[in-house]
């Protein structure tokens, strides 16, 4: 029987970005909606969700991973607004936002998700937005305060990252939530 896990590819962010989303999450928090915050050191910018995957698949999606990056050169992008996904009634999703060179970001998710559906596997079909999730919303509690708190910061500015590599994640599922190991860093060429 051969092992699985589920596994995203992601860009992460720097550990200043995450104190400034932590405390914003402290502010938002306020409203006393019924939010799942997602812990700071977790917040990150998926770019393909691959669910689950045989472990012996991770050879095969490093290589996919070096053929989308070929001629990807690092960029910057910047870490500003929040907002949500859903309705003002229903918010399901608080999400960061993200400015700057978005368009080569959505490059180079593209790259990527053409490349692993070359390996044979089927990523997320959803459309691409760029966001990193702070929270999932689980109910409608207080969900008027909720979005007022978050409109209050739509124009924060959280700081600057370099995208100079994406990393292959391991995701296990816990009590206490998730928790991700890396499996794979693979550095933009330039």
């Amino acid at each position: 029987m051969q092992d699985y896990f589920r596994a995203f590819i992601a860009v992460e962010i720097t550990d200043a970005i995450r104190a400034e989303l932590a405390d914003v999450q402290s502010v938002v928090e306020e409203a006393n909606g019924h939010v799942s915050w997602v812990r700071p050191q977790n917040i990150h910018c998926t770019l393909v969700f691959l669910g689950d995957i045989f472990a012996n698949m991770v050879n095969s999606i490093t290589t996919a991973l070096k053929q989308a990056t070929v001629g990807c050169k690092p960029f910057e992008i910047e870490i500003a607004g929040l907002g949500f996904f859903g309705s003002a009634r229903s918010p399901r999703i608080i999400w960061a936002g993200m400015a700057g060179r978005t368009d080569a970001l959505i490059e180079l998710q593209g790259k990527i998700t053409a490349a692993v559906l070359q390996v044979g596997l089927k990523p997320d079909e959803k459309p691409f937005k760029p966001h990193l999730t702070i929270g999932r919303v689980r109910s409608n509690r207080n969900a008027a305060a909720l979005v007022k708190a978050i409109k209050a910061n739509e124009t924060k500015s959280f700081g600057k990252v370099s995208v100079e590599r994406i990393v292959l994640m391991k995701s296990q599922l816990t009590a206490n939530g998730p928790v991700y190991s890396l499996l794979l860093a693979k550095s933009l060429d330039g």
